[in-house]
């Protein structure tokens, strides 16, 4: 929506799904909300035969909530991984609503050390052909992040929106997230 001001109003919602990279030699996870069955170990893409097959399920989408872009230079809004928190610069204002931080669970084989990848950047686009951008993903994962004792792990993860020009529009995306045993 345009007024006179140039204002842009958008909900920037980014609904996630993840798909498997496979890495030879090791144990790969996939999100569940990707393929009807999810991907165990082989010879191909495990370190052993013995290795219980590692899955990614998305539990909570990222959500940015509803925001306004006030002028063509942009902004940012970042949400925090561990908190939640959103914090928004530049010329970008808050149209209220819940912002969410996005939410994972990992299963696997208990006791296990496993890394989490996320991408750098991914474009999304909005029905009209506006694009903003994704950066800065993380997770509040630790250095080494182990699976408890039933073979699980959550975790969240949250990064920055970027949007300048006159993007609007509801910004959807994907976002290849991989795991695997280290």
């Amino acid at each position: 929506m345009i007024n006179a001001t140039f204002r842009l109003a958008f909900p920037a919602l980014l609904l996630l799904s993840c798909w498997m990279v496979i890495q030879p030699g090791k144990a790969v996870a996939q999100c569940r909300l990707c393929a009807e069955q999810p991907v165990s170990g082989s010879s191909a893409a495990s370190s052993t035969d013995a290795d219980k097959p590692l899955h990614i399920e998305i539990t909570a989408n990222l959500d940015f909530s509803r925001l306004a872009l006030l002028n063509r230079a942009g902004g940012e809004v970042e949400l925090d991984p561990q908190s939640g928190q959103r914090r928004i610069s530049g010329g970008i204002t808050d149209l209220g609503g819940l912002s969410l931080h996005g939410e994972g669970r990992l299963t696997g084989e208990p006791g296990r050390v496993v890394r989490v990848h996320l991408p750098e950047r991914i474009t999304l686009s909005a029905p009209n052909g506006s694009t903003a951008d994704l950066v800065k993903l993380d997770t509040d994962l630790p250095a080494q992040a182990r699976l408890d004792h039933d073979g699980r792990l959550t975790f969240s993860f949250g990064g920055k929106l970027r949007v300048t020009g006159n993007a609007s529009g509801q910004f959807r995306g994907r976002i290849a997230i991989t795991a695997d045993y280290e």
